[in-house]
């Protein structure tokens, strides 16, 4: 693998950084639609019938459990990461990985989860990353290019010298709709064949294969 003249690397972080499980976000998911109120099987029974109903833009899985347009609720943003979090663990490999790629290029993330959560759990290795953005900080959320856009914009880098890794589909339409080159891994929370069909200009099976970019 070589570099295609790359500077800046954008990481989501969920399933690539840190890890992730399709049935931590269903119980999630169900703790956050009983403080509503409401019957978490009205919406899904089991965790393959919740892949099925859940939109990874979870501004839209929230306008489907309260109705309406999406609006920002701190409280209940809370009651979701006091169940999430707990369970999932920055992956051990990501310290030295970190170390030795932010010698070769700038370093952003850009996840969906909330900042407070991803700076919690990063701890000291939040100072590898110029910018770490969460899903406070764009309107529109993945697979929208707004926060690759953003990043690009605050870093003062190039488009074409722009590399997004993800591990799901949202990650590569946002990447590439921002005309960033795009990587996806294997060990996240995406089906590697559907991944393989994207076409991405980097794919990942192992971690340790992000030190040969």
């Amino acid at each position: 693998m070589t570099s295609h003249n790359i500077k800046l690397i954008i990481f989501d972080f969920d399933g690539v950084l840190r890890d992730a499980s399709w049935r931590y976000l269903y119980d999630a998911y169900k703790v956050l639609i009983e403080t509503a109120g409401k019957d978490p099987d009205s919406f899904f029974t089991d965790v393959d019938s919740f892949r099925k109903w859940t939109n990874m833009d979870w501004h839209k899985n929230e306008e489907r459990i309260f109705g309406g347009a999406y609006v920002p609720n701190p409280e209940f943003d809370k009651k979701f990461h006091a169940a999430y979090d707990p369970n999932i663990k920055l992956f051990p490999w990501v310290s030295d990985t970190l170390a030795q790629l932010s010698q070769k290029y700038a370093l952003a993330m850009l996840s969906s989860s909330s900042k407070a959560s991803i700076e919690k759990e990063l701890g000291e290795l939040s100072r590898y990353f110029s910018f770490v953005l969460g899903a406070e900080d764009v309107v529109r959320l993945k697979p929208d290019p707004e926060g690759v856009q953003k990043i690009v914009k605050l870093t003062g880098a190039k488009e074409s010298e722009t590399l997004m890794i993800g591990d799901m589909s949202v990650d590569f339409l946002a990447g590439s709709g921002a005309g960033a080159k795009t990587g996806l891994v294997k060990w996240g929370l995406g089906d590697w064949e559907d991944l393989l069909a994207l076409k991405p200009d980097f794919l990942f099976e192992e971690p340790g294969e992000l030190l040969r970019l």
